[in-house]
C-alpha cells in the first residue's frame, strides 16, 4: 500500500496527467486517428496552460491555506500546549553540505516554526517527525541535527523516526503524547489532511500552520500574471492535499 500510495501520488498530477494526454494523442495521430489525437493533443496543452497559471493555482490552495489561522503568540493559548510536532517534509544529507542543503523548502520552514513556537513555551518538548525515505536517514534525525545547531537543546527533543507519511507520523504522535494537547506545526496546505488525520486518531493537535504559499487575499492584478513554474508547483500541491483528503474519506490514510 505505502508503494501504491506513492506512485499513484506523483502520477495523479496535472503535469504528469497531461503528458499522458499528449502521449497517447501523438500515439493516435501515428495510428491515423487525427480527431481523436487533436482533441487529446488540445486537451493536454489547455490543462498544462491552466494548472500554471497563477490565478487559477490561487484559488485551489486558498481553501486549503485559509482553513487555519497561524498562531503568533503560542504563550497565550489555553491550555498551554507542552509538545511542538513538527510533522516531516523531506531530507537528504550529502557530503560536504550543511543539514541546511540537505532539508528541504518545507521541511526548513516548518522546522524554523517549530523552533520559534517551542521557544515561547517554556518546558515544552519539540517533537521531530519523519522517517527513512528513498533509503535516506530518517528525517526526523535532520530535524534534530537542524534544532540543536538553532540552541535546542537535545534533551528537549524527542524524535519519531518511524513513520513515512502522515498517517503513520499521527497514529505515531498519539503513542507518544496519549491526550495531552500539542501544537501541530506542518505546510498551511498540509494542515487540513494533518488535522483530520489527528481528529481521527483523537490526538488534541492545535493547529499552527506555516510556509503559506499564497497570499490569503486575492488581488484584481493576479489576473495578469503569465504562467509559471511557481504557479504550477502551487496547483501541484493543491491537488496531492485534495487527493489525500479524498482518500481519508475512503479510509485510506
Amino acid at each position: 500500500m505505502p508503494a501504491l500510495k506513492v506512485f499513484l501520488g506523483r502520477w495523479l498530477l496535472p503535469l504528469p496527467i497531461c503528458l499522458l494526454l499528449v502521449c497517447a494523442g501523438l500515439l493516435l495521430r501515428l495510428r491515423g486517428r487525427a480527431r481523436s489525437a487533436n482533441v487529446l493533443l488540445v486537451l493536454g496543452v489547455a490543462c498544462s496552460f491552466i494548472a500554471a497559471f497563477g490565478p487559477v493555482a490561487d484559488g485551489l490552495l486558498r481553501p486549503l491555506e485559509s482553513r487555519y489561522r497561524a498562531i503568533l503568540d503560542a504563550s497565550t493559548l489555553d491550555p498551554v500546549p507542552r509538545y511542538v510536532v513538527v510533522l516531516g517534509s523531506g531530507y537528504r544529507p550529502r557530503t560536504g553540505l550543511p543539514v541546511t542543503a540537505a532539508l528541504d523548502a518545507d521541511s526548513l520552514v516548518r522546522l524554523f516554526e517549530g523552533v520559534r513556537l517551542w521557544r515561547q513555551l517554556p518546558g515544552a518538548h519539540l517533537i521531530l517527525s519523519g522517517g527513512s525515505i528513498r533509503g535516506e536517514p530518517p528525517i526526523a534525525q535532520g530535524y534534530a541535527i537542524a534544532a540543536v545547531a538553532l540552541g535546542v537543546p537535545p534533551e528537549a527533543v524527542i524524535l519519531s523516526d518511524q513513520a513515512i507519511d502522515t498517517g503513520a507520523e499521527v497514529r505515531a504522535l498519539e503513542k507518544h503524547v496519549g491526550v495531552a494537547p500539542v501544537l501541530l506545526v506542518t505546510s498551511a496546505a498540509h494542515m487540513p489532511r494533518a488535522m483530520a488525520l489527528c481528529r481521527q486518531f483523537s490526538v488534541q493537535a492545535r493547529a499552527a500552520p506555516t510556509g503559506n504559499l499564497i497570499d490569503p487575499v486575492a488581488r484584481a492584478t493576479d489576473w495578469l500574471t503569465l504562467p509559471s513554474g511557481a504557479a504550477l508547483h502551487k496547483t501541484e500541491t493543491a491537488f496531492h492535499e485534495y487527493l489525500g483528503l479524498l482518500a481519508l474519506q475512503f479510509g485510506v490514510n
